[in-house]
């Protein structure tokens, strides 16, 4: 009786060990399967979601206004008829724009002040029949000019980086070709700057007296 006893007892020692082995490698195993890539995971796949949620910034972009304006009612006059622009000028709210073909026709459009919508013409001058004078001169201004509106006005801006442009006008000064940019017209500030419209300098700034 008192061997069995010792017997169960000793095969109990034995065995608990072991128990204890057995308990603590699963013990391992679970801590090697922590949360911490599932909680990557998750924090990776709300990342993305936050990306494909945020709403585009909203275009807060205003009209074009001055010489962009200026520029944009060039462009759509341009588009209505095919040829040189001479005048841009701001009327009333609105760009006068002349546009003289290769023959010396010239075309009058009347542009939106923000420079996207002809409003009316185009309008093929007819005073060249009473006139002769014009269509000669529109012809010689067509040969000898090389410096574009957008390329004097740009000129213009390195003398008066400041003011509202109010219009452009390639004229025959004296047999010489320019650019007149008129500024700030009818205010105290008015000014022209004269651009040479073959060699691109600036000739001279007029200031209103």
């Amino acid at each position: 009786m008192n061997a069995r006893r010792t017997r169960t007892a000793l095969l109990a020692l034995v065995s608990a060990p072991l128990v204890l082995t057995l308990v603590a490698c699963g013990g391992d195993d679970s801590s090697s399967t922590d949360s911490t890539p599932a909680a990557s995971t998750a924090s990776s796949t709300s990342s993305a979601a936050a990306g494909t949620t945020t709403p585009a910034a909203p275009d807060t972009t205003a009209a074009p206004v001055g010489d962009d304006a200026l520029a944009a009612a060039a462009a759509t006059a341009l588009g209505e008829v095919d040829g040189t622009v001479f005048s841009i000028d701001l009327d009333n709210g609105a760009w006068d724009v002349s546009v003289v073909a290769p023959d010396g026709t010239e075309s009058d459009l009347t542009v939106s002040a923000d420079g996207t919508q002809v409003t009316r013409g185009p309008v093929v001058d007819t005073d060249d029949s009473d006139d002769t004078d014009d269509l000669a001169e529109r012809r010689t201004l067509l040969q000898d000019a090389t410096v574009t509106y957008d390329a004097a006005l740009a000129t213009a801006r390195t003398e008066v980086p400041g003011g509202t442009v109010d219009g452009l006008d390639l004229e025959l000064d004296d047999g010489q070709a320019t650019w007149d940019v008129q500024l700030d017209e009818n205010t105290a500030d008015e000014q022209t700057v004269v651009v040479d419209a073959v060699t691109g300098e600036v000739l001279r700034v007029e200031r209103d007296d």
